[in-house]
């Protein structure tokens, strides 16, 4: 069902969605310290973290414990508190809610029970680190983070080595020598950036191979983003005209290619004509 709201010219209570800084509190917005001024009710992923900000901002405000191991469960609370006239906001530790941060299930419910949603635009550590990195931003493909399992997270790798367009995603102090090693293994050549304690006093960019960033890391502090440049066709094609024509089909059927036209890419790619393939596909 088509659903249309207008947030600006209602009088009701709204769920709002509230950009915070990844890391220098004098990047909030003078909309978001308005914002947190006016609500009722803050739900956020840690008080502690949230309340560090609010004294900041010399803002006291009743704070809800509200993460991904509880949200599902506090969701229809949080909804009808809204729906008894209370303005509620939803903010991350860092950055913006969901956005590898809990919320979706807020604002799904709230779009379903015509709830007005209004989002107060923020920082981003992922568009921060994308837009120093020096990595084209045309086409992009942010996963968040990846797998806390070693075998998990290297197939994730695996899955996404050959895309063309930018590959962005988070990773923890504690893998990313681990991560990065994968990388060296399935990505060797590609160019990436490891950005750092962004907006921070110790911000940092490191950019190279997987290979050079390693040799630069030690002790790394701080949630990480890494940006890895996307699969160039010559480097796809490379890597599919070394292994069998079986798995080179494989690789465009999956892309959603017919099995006539995957039979004319492995042709095109591989030099040879379509009949070859045919012929030798036959046969197994």
């Amino acid at each position: 069902m088509l659903k249309r709201q207008k947030t600006f010219f209602t009088n009701c209570s709204k769920l709002y969605i509230v950009g915070v800084p990844i890391g220098n509190f004098d990047d909030i917005s003078i909309r978001a310290i308005q914002t947190l001024q006016m609500v009722d009710l803050i739900y956020c992923e840690d008080t502690r973290v949230t309340q560090k900000l609010l004294n900041y901002l010399h803002i006291s405000k009743p704070l809800k414990s509200y993460h991904t191991f509880n949200e599902n469960e506090l969701t229809n609370m949080l909804i009808e508190q809204i729906k008894m006239g209370k303005n509620i906001a939803i903010v991350s530790d860092a950055g913006m809610p969901i956005i590898s941060d809990p919320g979706f299930v807020a604002v799904r419910q709230a779009i379903q029970d015509e709830i007005d949603v209004v989002v107060i635009p923020g920082p981003s550590a992922f568009v921060t680190a994308l837009v120093g990195s020096g990595i084209s931003s045309n086409r992009i493909v942010f996963t968040g983070f990846l797998n806390s399992n070693d075998n998990k997270r290297k197939k994730e790798l695996e899955n996404l080595k050959d895309i063309e367009e930018t590959l962005i995603l988070y990773e923890s102090p504690h893998r990313i020598k681990e991560t990065l090693e994968m990388l060296k293994e399935l990505m060797p050549n590609r160019y990436m950036c490891l950005a750092r304690e962004l907006t921070k006093q110790y911000e940092e960019y490191l950019h190279g191979t997987p290979a050079e960033i390693l040799n630069l890391i030690d002790e790394i502090k701080g949630e990480i983003v890494l940006i890895i440049e996307g699969a160039t066709r010559k480097e796809i094609n490379e890597e599919l005209n070394s292994g069998s024509i079986e798995d080179h089909m494989k690789y465009y059927l999956t892309k959603g290619l017919d099995e006539k036209n995957a039979m004319k890419m492995v042709a095109k790619d591989r030099e040879v004509s379509k009949s070859q393939i045919y012929q030798y596909l036959k046969k197994k």
